[in-house]
């Protein structure tokens, strides 16, 4: 009985590592996205954002920079002024503004469980290490093929909800993300949506899952790598 409670002791240990893994990475490819100015600049000229907005492309990078800026805690506020339809004006209104707080907020939450996981990651992942010793590659290779299984299925339903209805998953979103109704704003007036429409959170959606599966392929082929090794393979089930 003893030896049944601890083997399940560990697998259960060893799913929580793998799903702290994959929570990390996901934040993390979220972060790579969100704020890489290499995009903005590709979407923006794709979906032709200066025409949308009345602002230059330089302009609009300037904007975009100042706006990643306010996210990540590096400005105190979001009072930009850019020429817009060639004069000069506060970008955002106050609508905006306080939308913008509330993505603030859920991103400053995003790393800080970032953090925390990562944290808890390498405290578990040192304890299987410390109790399984080499059985303990074996054992996580084994848990995150487990937790991926389980992902798959889930990220084939959700990439099939995106691409039937990509509003109403979106809309869902933010009434689960959001307790307000700021984020709703007016693409005839407000220069935040204009910049970032609808197009634009689909593409950056598409990337993320895109380079989030990529990245959970790649380990995946590691960890059936590993299981295929005779060392690994040969070991009773324990």
């Amino acid at each position: 009985m003893g030896n049944i409670t601890a083997r399940w002791s560990i697998r259960i240990i060893g799913i929580i590592i793998a799903f702290l893994l994959i929570f990390v990475i996901f934040l993390t490819v979220i972060d790579w996205t969100a704020f890489d100015l290499n995009f903005y600049r590709r979407e923006y000229k794709k979906l032709n954002i200066p025409e949308s907005t009345g602002m230059s492309q330089g302009d609009l990078l300037k904007v975009t920079q100042e706006l990643l800026d306010y996210i990540r805690g590096k400005r105190e506020d979001l009072v930009v002024v850019a020429p817009v339809h060639g004069q000069e004006r506060q970008v955002f209104n106050q609508r905006e503004i306080d939308h913008m707080v509330d993505v603030k907020d859920l991103f400053s939450l995003g790393f800080r469980l970032r953090l925390i996981s990562l944290g808890i990651f390498i405290v578990l992942t040192g304890l299987i290490i410390g109790i399984r010793r080499k059985r303990s590659i074996r054992d996580l290779a084994i848990s995150y093929l487990m937790v991926l299984s389980i992902l798959i299925i889930l990220g084939l339903a959700l990439m099939g909800f995106i691409l039937i209805d990509f509003t109403k998953v979106w809309d869902q979103f933010h009434y689960i993300f959001f307790t307000n109704d700021l984020w709703i704003l007016d693409p005839r007036t407000d220069i935040l949506i204009q910049m970032v429409p609808e197009q634009f959170f689909f593409d950056m959606v598409v990337r993320i899952l895109r380079t989030f599966g990529g990245i959970l392929t790649a380990l995946a082929i590691g960890a059936i790598y590993v299981l295929s090794q005779k060392r690994y393979a040969r070991e009773p089930l324990r």
